[in-house]
């Protein structure tokens, strides 16, 4: 069973492309120290996997030594885009006769499995004095639809991990 939920966890964002990462490079990281969530996220999200992906993100940050608070260096505003990924495998089906002269061809195609969804998760970092966005991962991953919780669960952690592993700049 055990075996089957990582599978599953695999395959639900195993897909994962790697982060991509930009950032100001005559920015100070080691000046940002506290942070808080971008009081108007809208981060695209149910209620439920906000939860989660806010959850993650504020263990993995306050794991790095920052520390949550209302007047922070620095917000993080997460959002996501979703959209249908067509999947392009097909099983051929086909019929044919041929000869003197002559010939006749049939074929068609049948769909291996239905199209899954991509969701592009963004993180910006946000100076809090300035208001000017100076970090920034966002990373692709298929998404299954029929999903339980704590595979969710687990999904957003990776996620996060990826991610934010690469901030600050030129640390691991």
């Amino acid at each position: 069973m055990r075996l089957l939920k990582i599978f599953l966890l695999a395959l639900l964002f195993g897909a994962c492309a790697t982060a991509k990462i930009d950032y100001d490079r005559n920015a100070d990281f080691s000046a940002y120290k506290t942070f808080d969530f971008y009081p108007d996220m809208n981060s695209g999200l149910n209620q439920l996997d906000e939860k989660r992906i806010m959850a993650r993100t504020e263990a993995f940050l306050k794991g790095k030594g920052m520390v949550r608070s209302n007047t922070p260096d620095m917000y993080v505003n997460i959002f996501t885009r979703q959209y249908e990924t067509p999947y392009n495998s097909s099983v051929g089906i086909g019929i044919g006769s041929g000869g003197r002269g002559g010939g006749f061809g049939i074929s068609g195609g049948i769909p291996i499995r239905s199209n899954s969804m991509t969701q592009e998760i963004t993180f910006d970092f946000i100076d809090a004095q300035r208001d000017e966005l100076f970090w920034q991962g966002v990373l692709e991953a298929k998404m299954g639809n029929n999903t339980s919780p704590e595979m969710r669960e687990q999904a957003y952690r990776k996620v996060v991990e990826k991610v934010l592993g690469k901030y600050p700049p030129g640390k691991k």
